[in-house]
């Protein structure tokens, strides 16, 4: 087991203290797209709650684990709030964010909508390094701390197409350092930007096609791209593919029970070197969406199926 904290936290200590904020990234990002962008809250129900778990490269010990409960809502006023905690676990790094999203959507026209999202909120971290290994057999004391967020993302939808762009964490983080030393809370030079785009084509009656994509950029980091094709049947089976540059390819499928409840599963296999030392990438999710009868959709289409 140390061996492996040697491979994935020496590394990760070596590479990533440039402080560039590692976001989680997820295979079904477009049902869990309040995460990585506020102005999205209230725009898929009244209320919506999401439960996400992600194990990354399994059978490698050490390596990223991910776990996100989300709810948001939307009010009369075009105004949405939302809530997240997401628990990310990589090598001796423990990570607990706690966030809290606000929207403002405005009617551009009867079928289309421009949202704008601010998120805010902390950060726990505990880095166990203590019983860690480096090359030069270094000891150091456990770092724990806390650490604010703040982000922000526009949100532009129709009844059959969306388009995004967010940076869902503005602010340094301390919690790949070796030490407690030199870390203020200022803006970061390495932030996470998200582009992410969705279409809804209808094949025939019962049959639509879901082309979408996420673009993620980090400054001084290769740019990751992924591309998803998917295919809705009847409005109750859903199944793709998709595929991250240089990086891996997926299989995913969902069940839609009464248009309320989303059962979904993604495996990914990895395509670069360390495909050969584990057995691929599980993300399991749920999501349940309230709709009320006296309130209704933002924007009033049932085409709309982001």
């Amino acid at each position: 087991m140390k061996k492996i904290y040697i491979i994935v936290n020496v590394l990760l200590f070596a590479v990533l203290q440039i402080n560039a904020q590692q976001t989680p990234h997820y295979t079904q990002y477009m049902y869990n797209m309040n995460i990585i962008n506020p102005a999205y809250a209230g725009a898929r129900a009244d209320i919506s709650v999401g439960l996400l778990g992600r194990q990354q490269w399994v059978g490698v010990e050490g390596t990223p684990e991910t776990e996100t409960f989300s709810i948001n809502a939307r009010t009369f006023d075009s105004v949405g709030m939302g809530f997240s905690i997401v628990q990310d676990k990589l090598g001796l790094l423990e990570d607990t964010n706690f966030n809290i999203d606000l929207s403002y959507t405005m009617v551009t026209s009867r079928y289309t909508r421009l949202a704008f999202g601010i998120k805010g909120g902390f950060s726990n971290y505990t880095n166990n390094l203590s019983i860690g290994l480096t090359p030069d057999n270094d000891n150091y004391p456990d770092l724990v701390g806390v650490y604010p967020n703040a982000g922000f993302g526009l949100f532009f939808y129709a009844k059959n197409y969306y388009f995004g762009v967010s940076a869902p964490q503005i602010f340094n983080t301390p919690k790949f350092r070796l030490d407690s030393d030199n870390y203020s809370s200022v803006i970061s030079e390495y932030q996470n930007y998200f582009l992410t785009y969705g279409h809804v084509f209808e094949v025939n009656e019962k049959v639509k096609f879901k082309p979408s994509t996420l673009v993620k950029y980090t400054r001084n980091l290769p740019l990751s791209v992924d591309l998803n094709a998917n295919l809705l049947y009847n409005n109750q089976v859903e199944f793709g593919l998709s595929y991250r540059y240089n990086d891996s390819v997926s299989a995913m499928a969902a069940l839609i029970i009464s248009q309320k409840f989303r059962i979904g599963y993604s495996y990914d296999y990895t395509l670069t070197n360390l495909g050969g030392f584990n057995s691929g990438s599980h993300e399991i999710m749920l999501l349940v969406d309230f709709d009320f009868a006296k309130r209704g959709r933002w924007l009033n289409d049932s085409s709309c199926y982001f």
